[in-house]
């Protein structure tokens, strides 16, 4: 039979078939000697009794993310505060580059709105905010009042998300669990079958794990953090995958332009004309110092 992992419990994993049935599983040792299984994994297995069985094949990935550990992604959610904390571009910037690296689209989810409108800081962010739009980003702008604008864009969010594996992720405290439980799912992921299983009542973000709801929408909640590190990836990768970046390339004088020393650059002269950022460009110059002073582990 042939599923897809949709949780990790210590040595178990639940397989989702096509039939909507939910398998638990082990996998066996000559299978996990190859390869460490990961949430999101297409694999095959066999049944055993009970609707319990062995994990006999992890089969080819297209992408596999180190933050969080998930497999077979097609579009990211990146979640981000407006206030409390206020905007910070340097961790999403960051996030952006890695995902379109491993070649998934990324969505940009932005709330407490309605803290932000409250401030001097609010033309300032959604300056910013509006800049994505402006480089082809989708964007979708949330608060905690649901008024019809606010019931439009999770409604439009939702449809992005049918027949795709999407996995919402972002820093601790933009809000990630209270728009899923709250708004977005309600009452799907408060009793998903597999919290039933593990004897969870209460839903808390503590591993990876995906949600099977209506439409055929595969949704992944993951841990919050508060930062991470770009492993396993370097500025070439950033550079031949940036939808940012790659819109100016083709205006700098070498093949190998990195946009920061080179003179005669393209992505400086569109900062420099306005059709770049400034700020997510110097994000970019942060990420290429990040990346040219990290450790090597060995």
């Amino acid at each position: 039979m042939k599923g897809k992992i949709i949780q990790i419990d210590s040595n178990v994993s639940f397989i989702l078939t096509e039939e909507q049935k939910i398998y638990e599983v082990f996998i066996k040792g000559n299978v996990k000697k190859e390869i460490k299984p990961l949430v999101g994994d297409d694999v095959e297995f066999e049944l055993i009794e009970n609707e319990k069985g062995n994990i006999t094949k992890i089969l080819s990935r297209k992408n596999e993310i180190y933050r969080p550990r998930i497999a077979n992604v097609d579009q990211v959610i990146i979640v981000t505060s407006l206030f409390e904390p206020l905007f910070a571009s340097y961790i999403l910037n960051k996030y952006i580059f890695m995902i379109e690296a491993k070649k998934i689209k990324p969505i940009l989810l932005f709330t407490k709105n309605e803290l932000l409108v409250k401030t001097k800081y609010y033309d300032e962010v959604t300056n910013k905010i509006n800049s994505y739009k402006e480089l082809g980003y989708e964007i979708v702008v949330l608060d905690n009042i649901e008024n019809k604008n606010y019931l439009n864009e999770i409604d439009n969010l939702r449809k992005k998300m049918i027949d795709k594996v999407s996995f919402f992720t972002g820093q601790t405290g933009a809000g990630k669990s209270t728009t899923l439980n709250n708004y977005l799912f309600q009452y799907q992921i408060k009793t998903n079958e597999i919290s039933l299983k593990l004897n969870r009542g209460k839903h808390t973000t503590t591993n990876v794990k995906i949600y099977n709801l209506p439409d055929n929408i595969l949704i992944a909640d993951t841990p919050g953090f508060s930062s991470f590190e770009l492993v396993n990836l370097e500025i070439e990768d950033i550079l031949r995958t940036s939808k940012i970046l790659n819109n100016f390339n083709n205006d700098c004088k070498f093949i190998d332009c990195i946009h920061i020393h080179e003179k005669k650059c393209g992505v400086k002269e569109a900062v420099e004309q306005n059709k770049i950022p400034v700020f997510i460009y110097e994000d970019y110059k942060k990420i290429y110092e990040e990346i040219s002073n990290r450790k090597v582990k060995y």
